[in-house]
């Protein structure tokens, strides 16, 4: 009986634990992450460093966020049109968070080109 209890137990925490995955993965809009470049573009604009770092940090967990959705489409897609689609996708997402990710180093001086690529990445976000 503890058996059969311990297994419903395991059943019910990986099903939480995936509903609550999936639905965070999902909160990524185009919207939401316009509004968190901005206010990571108004903080350099400020000259307020830490906050732009802290802001910088919660656009690379959005766009890793934004990988894995678009991995998991490939991997559930329906057709292989589809699922070449989003491959494409997401070799323009690499392409661009790589870029991006070279240009952290100095948010003040990489701002222009900062805004440009986060501004491509956002088009990718479907």
């Amino acid at each position: 009986m503890k058996r059969i209890l311990f297994a419903c137990f395991l059943l019910t925490a990986t099903a939480t634990v995936s509903t609550v995955q999936r639905a965070s993965a999902q909160a990524v809009t185009q919207a939401s992450f316009t509004a968190t470049v901005n206010q990571m573009d108004s903080y350099i604009s400020a000259g307020n460093m830490p906050m732009a770092q802290a802001t910088f940090d919660t656009l690379n967990r959005m766009m890793k966020t934004v990988l894995a959705v678009t991995k998991k489409s490939i991997y559930t897609a329906a057709t292989p049109a589809d699922k070449t689609t989003y491959q494409s996708i997401i070799g323009n997402q690499t392409h661009i968070y790589k870029t991006i990710w070279g240009l952290k180093s100095d948010l003040a001086l990489n701002r222009a080109a900062l805004d440009s690529k986060l501004a491509q990445f956002d088009l990718t976000i479907y």
